[in-house]
């Protein structure tokens, strides 16, 4: 028992010491892609899919070394063909775009530098922003409010090379590089009567500390 306890020990000393820089972190940006997906069970039969790609760029301001508050852009974009489901226009090609611009608090489980896995969850307030186009009969658009959460895992990418980490620190200020997975969920309401654009994200991307 003594001997397995002391490897534990060994292990987590060693993830304490495998950051590169001790500073720690007041800034965050993430740049994520992956597939976001409408939660109205017919739009399949609007747009052909159920499921279209987004993008998303995030800044947020650490407090605590646990807490980021943040603002994030995303994008997404989906072609078919279909009826517009808001606006009523006819059938035909159809395009439906979307720019949720996220505010959120996010805290994040870093107990020690150079936590090689850490744990996240938040969520906040969204305003959703939408437009949908038919070839040749026009367009509509729109935003609402919405709320949304999120989850995920970010990975800790300086052991990998930790030469590279420091030249990377001294060249450009960041502190550590993550790769992240992540899940976020969004509700938000257009139209009259109202349809649920509000959806799920899955997410993969890279998070930087400055």
């Amino acid at each position: 028992m003594l001997r397995i306890l002391s490897i534990v020990l060994l292990l987590f000393s060693s993830t304490l010491h495998a950051g590169n820089i001790s500073k720690p972190p007041g800034f965050t940006y993430e740049m994520i892609a992956g597939i976001y997906q409408p939660d109205d069970e017919n739009w399949a039969s609007y747009y052909g899919s159920q499921k279209m790609p987004e993008a998303a760029y995030s800044l947020a301001y650490r407090v605590f070394s646990v807490i980021d508050f943040g603002m994030s852009i995303g994008y997404g974009k989906d072609k078919g063909k279909g009826r517009l489901p808001i606006s009523g226009l006819k059938d035909g090609d159809v395009t439906y775009e979307i720019m949720p611009v996220d505010f959120y608090l996010l805290l994040r489980g870093r107990f020690a530098a150079g936590q090689w896995v850490v744990p996240y969850a938040g969520g906040g307030y969204t305003r959703f922003f939408y437009r949908q186009s038919i070839d040749n009969q026009g367009y509509s658009k729109g935003s609402v409010n919405g709320l949304h959460v999120r989850a995920g895992l970010q990975f800790l990418l300086d052991p990998l090379d930790k030469q590279a980490a420091r030249e990377i620190y001294k060249n450009y200020g960041v502190i550590n590089s993550y790769f992240i997975v992540e899940a976020k969920k969004t509700k938000a309401e257009a139209g009259s009567p109202a349809l649920d654009i509000g959806g799920t994200s899955f997410r993969t991307g890279i998070m930087v500390e400055y």
